[in-house]
């Protein structure tokens, strides 16, 4: 039996974020073309961290962003319908081109009024040295520790410039969730502490 938290992870790494001319995965696929061939089983039971060149300077570590979110965060399925039912109420469209989607700049409007009136902070891991095996982009109130909800869209196309996936949110255990520094891991193999 999956927890919510893992359904919710599954549904997202297999979103279809569509195709786009800028999207240079038409040659080798797009993240969730190749995730919607797993299924959830095939997720879960995925090695968490995986290595290749061990011995070398620079070895390959990819950390399963599936396991990474499963173990710390747990998915807020109630405010995410709140974030959805107030998107509903002035969707965009083309007949509405002011209204709502699941964007950045939508959602970082709903979590100032109903989440914290803090300053909205955006993380896209694409920009930092990390292990996860996809990018996520996550959107937090105030300081990093004023407040463990956090709205996670998951990066499921091939360039960096598009293919999020829809918000969700999430509450975490920060200094778990943070912790995917490509370094870190590095020191980990090197000193043979990770198999």
């Amino acid at each position: 039996m999956t927890t919510q938290t893992q359904q919710a992870v599954y549904e997202m790494l297999t979103e279809n974020t569509g195709e786009h001319f800028l999207d240079s995965g038409g040659a080798y696929g797009r993240h969730w073309q190749r995730n919607q061939k797993k299924t959830h089983l095939d997720f879960m039971n995925e090695e968490e961290l995986e290595l290749f060149n061990k011995d070398t300077e620079e070895p390959e570590i990819y950390k399963s962003l599936y396991h990474h979110l499963v173990d710390n965060a747990e998915y807020l399925p109630s405010l995410t319908k709140s974030l959805n039912e107030w998107i509903e109420e002035d969707k965009y469209s083309i007949d509405n081109p002011d209204g709502r989607s699941n964007s950045w700049h939508d959602v970082e409007q709903f979590m100032t009024e109903f989440v914290s009136d803090a300053k909205i902070n955006c993380v896209y891991t694409y920009n930092e040295q990390n292990v996860l095996s996809q990018d996520i982009q996550f959107l937090y109130c105030g300081d990093i520790y004023e407040n463990n909800i956090i709205a996670i869209s998951i990066h499921n196309g091939c360039d960096a410039r598009g293919g999020l996936t829809g918000y969700r949110f999430f509450k975490v255990d920060w200094d778990n969730f943070l912790n995917w520094d490509y370094e870190y891991y590095k020191y980990l193999v090197k000193e043979d502490n990770v198999e």
